[in-house]
């Protein structure tokens, strides 16, 4: 059944018992938590209502620039993304009402912290005005602290502690407004305000279902100080620079209508790798923004080839580096995203490859003996999956972490006689399955863009 109330809090705590959990592995106080599942508070620990925020519209009548960027950004739309509301309602299906809680802490946080956002039995979603603003701009102003998930003290689940009636936060430290209060926020330059809903655990099994902010702790550019805001904040034409330099941007702009110049400025944009989603709301420049990134994250070279004519077969490396992302490739919800190698190999002057690893059939499937880049993760059974609320544990994770690079030897069966051979190599990206569009966006002759990456090409002489 589908709740249009929220749940007593006591439930989680026997839930965990049942489940053999201890409270302590996830604190008490976590459990008891008033939003739990998700880690959403307010400053008062308790339910806010919604006149407490700022619609983004206003905002947007003196930071014109931000809005307008902040409109068309998948934070705009984190809500009504139909592929979340799709699976968000089969999440609360399978897995019992507290998925509500659990996934609308980061895609509504500002409905669940309001206790106004729900799906009815129907499947029709719920949510008034500002609640159905996604990630809008006094959610993220209005943070005061971001909440550490005990295990491993890692941000994730919505973790943000959040006071709308104070003073809108920001990072900078002179800053001054007339129409509201302004405070400097150390927290608005961190990578851990990102974090917050960016690294995303299993309520109960604790398994790291997205581990973005954790790969980017682990990486060259948290050492340098290089955030989440220094790459996706600024256009993406910037971020190669950025990761050979492993310097800040030193891009101006003016944050309001009153021309408060700042260096450097952060346009609102958001920039990720995701091309379907604004494509199919009409976003056309953030997907443009999103396959930007993706062409210019990863490099792909062919080495090491060796042709053996007596046992007809040829034998090449192809390695895949992580030029320019500050986390791994893929990254977010490894599961569901798709990052392979499609390899082929021409004879003579043939357009058609003689060999080939990483084609798609007619039903949009991978090839599966493609070497793909991944988190395998698994059910209690063991059985592969890539529902959050199904995840036990990541059986493998081929993932490429940041300046890291990972290596695909190839042995190839090719004829003995023929002419000289290409060696082609293409890095490609899709968002999710052909299946999974097929199944929750139910779009007919809808296609997931596939985006060509990074690529490669020599010629073999016999």
């Amino acid at each position: 059944m589908f709740r249009t109330t929220p749940l007593p809090r006591l439930w989680l705590p026997l839930v965990l018992l049942l489940l053999g959990v201890p409270l302590a592995a996830s604190g008490q106080d976590e459990v008891l938590h008033h939003f739990y599942p998700s880690l959403i508070d307010s400053n008062t620990g308790g339910k806010l209502n919604l006149s407490d925020f700022t619609p983004a519209r206003q905002c947007g009548e003196c930071h014109d620039t931000m809005y307008r960027n902040w409109k068309v950004s998948m934070h705009a739309r984190a809500f009504d993304d139909p592929l979340f509301q799709a699976v968000w309602a089969e999440a609360l299906q399978q897995a019992g009402p507290d998925m509500e809680r659990l996934c609308a802490g980061c895609h509504s946080a500002i409905g669940t912290l309001a206790e106004f956002v729900w799906i009815r039995e129907s499947g029709q979603v719920i949510a008034d005005n500002i609640a159905a603003e996604g990630v809008t701009c006094d959610l993220c102003h209005s943070v005061v602290a971001v909440k550490l998930l005990r295990k491993g003290e890692i941000t994730g689940n919505a973790g943000l502690i959040l006071d709308p009636t104070g003073p809108k936060r920001g990072p900078s430290s002179d800053a001054s407004d007339v129409f509201h209060g302004v405070a400097e926020s150390k927290l608005h330059r961190s990578s851990d305000l990102c974090g917050a809903c960016h690294n995303i655990f299993h309520p109960v099994s604790h398994t790291r279902v997205a581990r973005t902010h954790q790969e980017w702790q682990q990486s060259i550019y948290a050492e340098n100080d290089i955030t989440c805001q220094d790459c996706h904040m600024v256009p993406p034409e910037l971020v190669p620079g950025i990761a050979h330099s492993l310097k800040k941007p030193a891009l101006p702009g003016a944050t309001s209508v009153f021309e408060t110049f700042r260096t450097p400025f952060y346009p609102h944009t958001f920039s990720g790798a995701n091309v379907p989603i604004p494509e199919l709301l009409g976003n056309a420049d953030h997907a443009a923004d999103a396959r930007t990134l993706l062409q210019q994250a990863a490099s792909v070279t062919i080495t090491d080839v060796e042709p053996d004519p007596g046992n007809g077969t040829l034998t090449f490396l192809v390695t895949v580096r992580n030029e320019h992302a500050g986390h791994n490739l893929p990254t977010g919800m490894n599961e569901i995203r798709q990052m392979w190698l499609d390899v082929r190999v021409f004879q003579g002057e043939g357009k058609e490859p003689v060999w080939r690893s990483g084609g798609l059939d007619e039903a949009g499937r991978i090839d599966p003996e493609a070497r793909l880049f991944r988190a395998l993760a698994v059910d209690a059974a063991g059985r592969p999956t890539w529902k959050p609320w199904e995840v036990e544990r990541i059986a493998e994770d081929t993932s490429i972490p940041a300046k890291q690079s990972a290596k695909v030897e190839y042995r190839v069966p090719v004829a003995a006689a023929g002419g000289p051979l290409r060696v082609e190599a293409t890095l490609r990206y899709r968002s999710f399955s052909q299946q999974i569009a097929d199944d929750y966006l139910k779009r007919d002759g809808y296609w997931v863009p596939v985006i060509a990456m990074a690529s490669a090409r020599v010629e073999v002489a016999r």
